[in-house]
């Protein structure tokens, strides 16, 4: 059975992953809490400061993975433009990090990263397009890519949006902070000018478990099937959870005085990705579903 270190476990993404892949692999999970938030036992959780070679160097020279997956990011956009440092430390050296700590071994590396890589201006993005990034953020996602790309080993390149879904102990994204808010008869003010693939969380782990089985290696588009703005988003999910939709106001991005850019329009074309692994991510009603049926079973 191939080792697996998974990086950011305690995150979305990361509880994901530990879910999707702990019966597959030798499956060992690391993130910067002390707590242990994934469904792996706590003997096989470390805490990890990414940003340290020393602690990188040692962890990694005990487990010596076949597969690393780099689920960890520092993800505040916003935060990001008011702390450079800590976001080019989580972001970029972290990825130097794992690369220049797997000395005498050589693991695919999945690197997690993002459609901030462009500016949004054209929308419909291939692999094939050029980046042109915006914000410290979306700079410091385009440089841990290009690290990825230039490493000695094989390596996978997942770009996703407007990631979804329900995790423990987490705070709100998008879809869940719009039914905490609906279902709770509040209102909400949404754009209408930003415009995605909103990803199901699990979609995302099924696509990165499938190329690792398939060693379909490189840049893949990973996100939802759907192209939507956050205010159809929102719509969509006050119709499945069955709120009312008259509390989503529609607003432009300029009300809302975001300290980082945006890309306006940063929708994928996946087809390389379907290509490659014979399946498609599901629509945005679907990852809806599935997310209901999560949040039921969580919570009753």
């Amino acid at each position: 059975m191939n080792k697996l270190v998974v990086f950011g476990s305690n995150g979305l993404l990361g509880q994901s992953i530990v879910e999707r892949f702990k019966n597959r692999y030798d499956l060992y999970a690391a993130s910067r809490g002390a707590e242990n938030k994934s469904s792996l036992a706590d003997e096989r959780y470390t805490s990890v400061d990414m940003s340290n070679r020393a602690g990188m160097k040692d962890f990694l020279d005990r487990h010596r993975p076949d597969i690393i997956v780099n689920a960890a990011a520092y993800t505040d956009v916003d935060g990001c433009e008011k702390d450079p440092e800590g976001c080019w430390a989580s972001n970029v050296r972290a990825v130097e990090n794992i690369i220049d700590s797997c000395v005498g071994f050589e693991p695919v590396l999945v690197q997690v990263s993002t459609d901030y890589v462009f500016d949004g201006h054209e929308g419909n993005y291939t692999e094939k397009d050029e980046p042109r990034p915006s914000g410290n953020y979306a700079r410091s996602k385009l440089a841990a890519e290009k690290i990825v790309e230039q490493c000695p080993f094989q390596h996978i390149i997942a770009r996703t949006q407007v990631l979804y879904g329900y995790g423990k102990d987490l705070k709100h994204n998008f879809a869940t902070w719009v039914i905490s808010r609906l279902s709770s008869a509040k209102n909400i003010r949404v754009v209408t000018d930003q415009t995605g693939n909103p990803t199901y969380v699990d979609d995302l782990s099924e696509s990165i478990y499938r190329l690792l089985e398939r060693r379909e290696y490189g840049l893949f588009h990973v996100s939802g099937s759907e192209t939507v703005s956050r205010y159809d988003f929102a719509l969509k999910i006050a119709d499945v959870f069955g709120f009312d939709a008259g509390l989503i106001e529609q607003i432009t991005s300029d009300q809302l005085q975001q300290l980082a850019p945006r890309p306006m329009n940063s929708s994928f074309v996946i087809d390389k990705l379907v290509n490659r692994i014979d399946w498609e991510p599901g629509d945005v009603p679907s990852g809806l579903q599935r997310l209901k049926i999560r949040l039921v079973d969580s919570h009753g």
